[in-house]
């Protein structure tokens, strides 16, 4: 190599060094509908003192049925920073499939480009979720931006009441604000326990024991009619029974 294109070389090199590119979404995780847009905001920054950046292109890496619907902030032309220029607003937007199952989506949206118009570096990337599980919903729709916190995980108990959220978010009560759990009670010469079923990805189980140890179905029945919306168990054996009963609704996913 000539001493000329090596120096040549090297400048090239120094001026793709030289685009230099931050992005962050907020908020990353946004909850979804099928077939509906989900519009995602963040901020974009061309750290560089001396350089403008181009952004040539945006792609999308999320398992599932999502596609890159729309790009805020290119407009079907590639974008420009310059030096130490920052944008913040609308970037991207996805589209959940009408067909996709009712799950988290996470994946990458990759930004490229460079020092040139026709520059196809990658420049940046960040993550994001699509929210279309029901109990990711319910989560972020309850908790808001605390949704994430261990305070709003599954078994904890945001309000203190004694009923984890989980349990919270299966019988449709407000995991805010103190309320009751399901509690047996005697019906008809019958141990009875009734609650609302209220999430669709909720499989619940109602079981006996006699010892606090050993649960089963095998002694608990499905009493109908029940009124419009509840749930109702009975033990089959009537009160009088030598032994005590006990009965507990699980809820698992």
């Amino acid at each position: 190599m000539s001493r000329l294109a090596f120096i040549a070389s090297l400048l090239l090199l120094a001026a793709s060094a030289k685009a230099a590119l931050t992005v962050s979404v907020a908020p990353a995780s946004r909850v979804a509908a099928p077939n509906a847009e989900i519009v995602f905001e963040g901020t974009l920054t061309n750290t560089s003192a001396t350089e403008r950046v181009f952004l040539n292109d945006i792609t999308a890496t999320i398992p599932g049925s999502i596609a890159l619907k729309t790009n805020a902030f290119f407009s079907n032309v590639p974008g420009i920073l310059l030096p130490g220029e920052t944008y913040t607003g609308p970037l991207f937007s996805v589209k959940l499939n009408a067909a996709a199952p009712a799950a988290d989506y996470s994946g990458t949206i990759t930004l490229s480009g460079g020092a040139t118009i026709d520059s196809a570096a990658t420049l940046a990337s960040t993550s994001v979720t699509i929210l279309a599980a029901p109990i990711s919903q319910w989560r972020y729709q309850t908790f808001g931006v605390a949704a994430d916190e261990p305070a709003a995980s599954d078994l904890a108990d945001w309000d203190r009441d004694g009923t984890a959220n989980f349990l919270e978010y299966a019988l449709g009560t407000d995991a805010k604000t103190a309320s009751a759990q399901p509690t047996p009670i005697l019906a008809s010469n019958h141990l009875t326990l009734s609650f609302a079923p209220m999430a669709p990805d909720v499989t619940y189980l109602v079981q006996a024991s006699t010892d606090l140890i050993q649960w089963s179905t095998a002694n608990v029945e499905l009493v109908l009619p029940s009124p419009p919306g509840i749930t109702t168990y009975r033990y089959t054996a009537p009160l009088g029974t030598p032994g005590a009963v006990f009965m507990r609704l699980s809820v698992t996913r």
